[in-house]
C-alpha cells in the first residue's frame, strides 16, 4: 500500500539532504520533483480534490475517507495553490463539515480506536493548516471554525469532568472516545496535542482569529 502520508516523509528527508550538502542540492531538487510527478500521478484524484491510498495488490485507489488523504497538502507536496480549494471541496463532498465536534478518524464504523466516530486532535491540526493555507476567505473561515470546534470540545468536556482526553466521540456531543485494546487516556493537564495546533490556528497562526470558548459556538459547516 502507498499512501499520502508516506510521500511527504519521502519528500522531507530530500529537502533534510540537500540543506546538509549543497554540492548535492541539484540532484535533490531532482528527486524532489520525481517524488511530486509520482504524488500526483499516483495518489492524486483531480476530480475529487484529494490524495488516495494506492492499492498495489488490486491496482486501484481506496476511495475511504481519511484526514490522512489531506497530508501532502499539509506537508506543501503540490505547486497549484487551487489544490487547497479542492480540498475544501472534498471535505464538503464527503459530509465531513456536518460533524460539530470534529473530524472524523474516518467514516467507517468498526469498533476501533482509529476509526469512526473517534476524533484525534493531530488530524484536526492537519486538516486546519491545510485549509488555513488558502487566500480564499470562505476556506480561512472554515479553517478557523474547525479550530473553534475542536477547542469547544475539549473545553465542554474539560468544564465537565476536570480532564483531557487523547480522542473524542464526535458522534455523542464530543464525549470522551473509545475503541480499539485499552481505555481512553486521560489526564488533569492540557494534552498538548489536543488543544495545542488548534489555538495555533486561532491566536497567531495562518488564518488566526481572536476568540474564547464560550457554551454553544459549535458550527456545523455544511
Amino acid at each position: 500500500m502507498v499512501t499520502p502520508e508516506q510521500r511527504p516523509g519521502l519528500r522531507s528527508s530530500g529537502r533534510v539532504q540537500r540543506e546538509r550538502n549543497d554540492s548535492q542540492a541539484t540532484e535533490c531538487r531532482h528527486l524532489r520533483d520525481q517524488r511530486l510527478a509520482a504524488l500526483k500521478a499516483v495518489l492524486w484524484d483531480e476530480e475529487k480534490g484529494a490524495w488516495f491510498d494506492y492499492d498495489l495488490e488490486n491496482g486501484k485507489k481506496n476511495q475511504e475517507f481519511y484526514p490522512s488523504n489531506l497530508a501532502p497538502l499539509w506537508a506543501g507536496c503540490f505547486s497549484d495553490p487551487g489544490v487547497v480549494d479542492k480540498a475544501l471541496r472534498y471535505l464538503e463532498d464527503s459530509q465531513i463539515l456536518t460533524y460539530q465536534h470534529g473530524i472524523p478518524t474516518s467514516l467507517r464504523k468498526t469498533g476501533q480506536q482509529w476509526d469512526f466516530p473517534n476524533a484525534w486532535a493531530p488530524l484536526q491540526d492537519l486538516v486546519i493548516r491545510d485549509l488555513a493555507k488558502s487566500p480564499s476567505p470562505r476556506t480561512q473561515e472554515v479553517a478557523f471554525q474547525l479550530a473553534q470546534n475542536w477547542i469547544q470540545t475539549n473545553f465542554d468536556v474539560y468544564s465537565q469532568k476536570a480532564a483531557m482526553y487523547e480522542k473524542y466521540d464526535i458522534s455523542n456531543g464530543g464525549q470522551p472516545g473509545g475503541g480499539g485494546e485499552y481505555e481512553v487516556q486521560a489526564s488533569a493537564l492540557p494534552w498538548v496535542w489536543a488543544t495545542g495546533r488548534s489555538l495555533a490556528v486561532l491566536l497567531g497562526g495562518p488564518g488566526a482569529r481572536h476568540s474564547r470558548p464560550t457554551s454553544g459556538n459549535k458550527k456545523n459547516l455544511k
